[in-house]
């Protein structure tokens, strides 16, 4: 089993004297499971259910007090000590909506409890079945595919691992940073695929397995669709979306269908709720407050670069040379940095989306901000080394600080610039591998480098 950064976060969930029931919430396959098992060695007793199995679901039917369903539970798993710390985990939990109304009563009659709930698709359930669950009484962690540093760890580099979560780096590990930054943009962050690369170290199975994992997401999702006609329109994004990840997408006419506008954005809606693919709505402001604008064309991101790859095509030669300037290479790059950025703010607590200025003659497009400790930062994904930033230079004309962000594939350090109307301001220049940092790095300023 992989280390996972989120069972830190559970460990302190599990410690504090203020906690509630757990609602672990995340795709499919992203590794919900393993995370509480590894979890659950910190206790004396734990008592799994999985209600995509009928008997542990049918536990929960005849569902009247919390005394009674938890000594039915006790019964069916056959649990005859069940001693000091005791977890219960209750995995699938969207299959029973007896299971769902349970939580709040586990944690207010029996808070000696340890109470772990996960569901795949459970916001879609919700939103259908117009179910909310207890508000006060649950609390939520989202959880994502391996980021870069878990994917290090995985792949055995400890010692990378080290260097990256103490900035700066050290310009030695540069050459490594981005070999291994490679490999994972190749492979990707799926539980799954990640074993498999760092058993066989063969891009092959990795890619049978996400395609696998891609078409398990379409049938899962598929079992959602409200009539036949919106099943045809989620087949038509999950088969022509990729060519659009990490870009601007329009409802009207997407993947050159002739499917109404409303149906593509009531089908987003469903795959956005499944945590498949993201929409990131535009601020068109630099200054704060802003708020995302819902009336402009949202960016399309997709859950995991590796899924990208097999939807797209790409062999591992391709993706693997030496340079990593090309139209895909761009898209998946920036791809990559947006799915590391949405995890990043899971943890950090920032805001993340991009910024687009439309004037008569003329538009600006920053691909990402974050709206970290009252400021708006602009970040720039280049795959190469150079690139134009006119866009990000027009946003810092704007913004009413002085520090820009350039992820790239390049050297860390810092640099002062000056925009057209004269303002100056520092760019950190930030490495591919490094973007979950930035936080760190923003914070640091642009004396540390």
């Amino acid at each position: 089993m992989f280390y996972r950064q989120i069972l830190a976060d559970l460990q302190h969930w599990a410690k504090s004297d203020y906690r509630k029931v757990l609602m672990l919430r995340g795709a499919r396959q992203v590794g919900k499971t393993t995370v509480v098992r590894m979890l659950a060695q910190d206790f004396d007793t734990f008592i799994e259910l999985n209600l995509e199995l009928p008997a542990d679901k049918d536990v929960f039917a005849n569902f009247s007090d919390i005394t009674s369903l938890y000594n039915a539970i006790l019964l069916h798993k056959g649990v005859k000590e069940h001693k000091g710390k005791i977890l219960l985990f209750i995995d699938e939990v969207q299959n029973s909506s007896n299971a769902l109304k349970s939580l709040r009563f586990f944690h207010e009659e029996m808070p000696e409890l340890y109470v772990i709930a996960a569901g795949s698709l459970l916001e879609i359930y919700l939103y259908q079945q117009k179910l909310e669950i207890s508000v006060g009484r649950i609390e939520y962690k989202w959880m994502y595919p391996l980021s870069f540093e878990e994917f290090l760890l995985a792949s055995g580099a400890d010692a990378l691992f080290e260097l990256v979560q103490k900035p700066p780096l050290p310009d030695y590990a540069l050459a490594s940073l981005r070999e291994k930054f490679l490999q994972y943009a190749l492979v990707g962050g799926m539980p799954e695929a990640v074993k498999i690369w760092t058993k066989e170290n063969n891009i092959v199975p990795v890619q049978n397995c996400l395609a696998n994992i891609h078409y398990s997401y379409q049938d899962d999702i598929l079992k959602y669709a409200q009539s036949s006609d919106q099943a045809s329109v989620l087949r038509h994004i999950f088969d022509t979306a990729y060519a659009k990840v990490g870009k601007q997408i329009s409802f009207e006419g997407f993947g050159h269908s002739s499917f109404r506008s409303q149906a593509i954005k009531n089908a987003f809606e469903l795959l956005t709720r499944s945590s498949f693919y993201t929409l990131l709505y535009p601020y068109t402001s630099s200054i704060l407050p802003a708020l995302p604008q819902k009336t402009r064309r949202p960016k399309l991101l997709i859950i995991d670069t590796g899924i990208l790859n097999v939807q797209a095509g790409i062999s591992a030669q391709y993706y693997l040379e030496e340079s990593l300037n090309s139209v895909y290479k761009g898209q998946a790059m920036e791809n990559l940095v947006g799915q590391q950025l949405i995890a990043t703010a899971s943890q950090r607590g920032f805001q993340l989306s991009f910024w687009k200025r439309e004037a008569r003659n003329s538009s600006a497009e920053v691909d990402y901000v974050i709206i970290y400790k009252g400021k708006m930062y602009p970040i720039e994904v280049k795959a190469g080394k150079t690139g134009s930033m006119k866009s990000l230079f027009l946003f810092m004309d704007e913004a009413p600080h002085d520090i820009a962000v350039r992820v790239h594939d390049g050297n860390l350090h810092w640099e002062e610039l000056e925009s057209s109307s004269g303002k100056k301001f520092h760019l950190l220049n930030l490495p591919l591998g490094l973007c979950t940092q930035i936080c760190k790095y923003l914070d640091a300023g642009p004396t540390t480098v």
